[in-house]
């Protein structure tokens, strides 16, 4: 987990004003992170011809009652498509979870986003008065490198990671729900775990 975690601090750094000072790239406003009731860092690396698979993996966040944050929950990643398709990259993404039905959607042991729960590409740089009133429960954020060429019909699936969580907090079956209440013992419970 920790390397898990040392990872997915770099990614949001790269995505914030003081990681993308110069690369030119979007940045995730400042007021998107406070507002946040929840977060959720990851790659994914895919590859196909004609039938294409990614996998991948990160860990989500939740905002506590008093502002602070939640330990971290460990999850895996994984998409199979179809279509013409041809390449290999890898990404990292970051998703802002706005609602707490966005936040919950993180707790089952296997999860996904549906016609429910859609993802919607985020407000970037500065101007950021219409944020109070944003009503999409999930900003996503993204960048890739490497060439994937074509179109494909995909899904993106979400795996709890039970024995990194088991291992990390000390404690068998252990569930994200657990974690993301922060009725865990541990001593990074509220400290963001140096990802922020």
């Amino acid at each position: 987990m920790d390397k898990e975690i040392a990872k997915d601090q770099k990614i949001l750094k790269s995505f914030t004003k003081e990681g993308q000072k110069s690369q030119g790239r979007a940045k995730i406003p400042a007021e998107v992170i406070h507002q946040a009731k929840g977060i959720a860092i990851f790659t994914t690396m895919r590859a196909g011809m004609w039938v294409s698979g990614s996998a991948g993996s990160g860990v989500v966040m939740a905002r506590l009652p008093d502002g602070t944050w939640s330990p971290p929950s460990a999850f895996s990643a994984y998409t199979v498509g179809a279509g013409v398709i041809l390449g290999a990259d890898h990404t990292e993404s970051v998703c802002v979870l706005n609602t707490d039905e966005a936040v919950r959607a993180f707790t089952p042991d296997k999860f996904g986003f549906g016609a429910g729960l859609s993802l919607t590409a985020g407000p970037v740089g500065v101007g950021t008065d219409s944020l109070h009133d944003a009503k999409d429960p999930v900003w996503i954020y993204s960048k890739s490198r490497g060439i994937f060429l074509g179109a494909q019909v995909d899904g993106t699936r979400f795996n709890a990671r039970d024995d990194i969580n088991d291992g990390f907090y000390g404690e068998a079956g252990i569930t994200p729900d657990k974690i993301l209440r922060a009725d865990v013992r541990t001593e990074l419970k509220g400290a963001a775990q140096g990802i922020f």
